[in-house]
């Protein structure tokens, strides 16, 4: 029987970790600028693709597109180094759908740990922000890991459909707003 004690360790590539939370601010600045947009500039290209009231289905829209904008400048800080575009470009697109989830997931742990009203709008948009964050880094650390495994036609091909799906779905219903309480803007309840 050996005596050496089991480390608990954990994959974290140090070198890469800065450069892995800036990415996650340029994630950031691209959804804050697809919150804003529609109230900028209101037309329907951004309609369909900007956030239009403080709705879930809004800020899941937002998180979609926002990360299909930080693929096209991830793609080119990885550009000279990138050994495989089709798995880069793959592993991406599984990041672009698991934000929304990401998202809401932590978002609503929030009221699990803490439930009670914020104290502050200013609270509650600090922490809106932070969530983002982390949901966006958690998706690209998703990528990553998935950018190692080989995409056989299958699997990519249920990759597209479920990007058109969701394409299709925030577009859409950026449009035509069901009567389900995911669409509903929380400033009219």
């Amino acid at each position: 029987m050996s005596t050496e004690k089991t480390k608990l360790q954990f994959d974290i590539d140090w070198k890469n970790l800065g450069f892995l939370l800036l990415r996650g601010l340029i994630f950031l600045a691209f959804y804050a600028l697809l919150h804003f947009l529609y109230d900028l500039l209101p037309n329907p290209v951004f309609q369909a693709i900007a956030g239009t009231n403080e709705s879930v289905f809004q800020h899941l829209k937002i998180g979609f597109f926002a990360f299909l904008l930080f693929i096209g400048v991830d793609y080119l800080f990885h550009l000279k180094k990138m050994e495989n575009k089709t798995a880069f470009t793959f592993s991406r697109l599984i990041g672009a759908i698991l934000v929304g989830w990401l998202l809401m997931f932590i978002w609503y742990m929030i009221p699990a740990i803490y439930n009670q009203e914020f104290a502050s709008l200013a609270a509650e948009l600090s922490l809106a922000m932070v969530v983002t964050y982390i949901a966006g880094i958690i998706a690209m650390v998703f990528a990553e890991n998935l950018e190692k495994i080989e995409y056989k036609l299958s699997f990519k091909v249920i990759i597209i459909v479920l990007i058109v799906i969701l394409v299709i779905f925030y577009v859409v219903f950026s449009f035509i707003t069901p009567w389900l309480d995911v669409f509903i803007d929380p400033e009219f309840l």
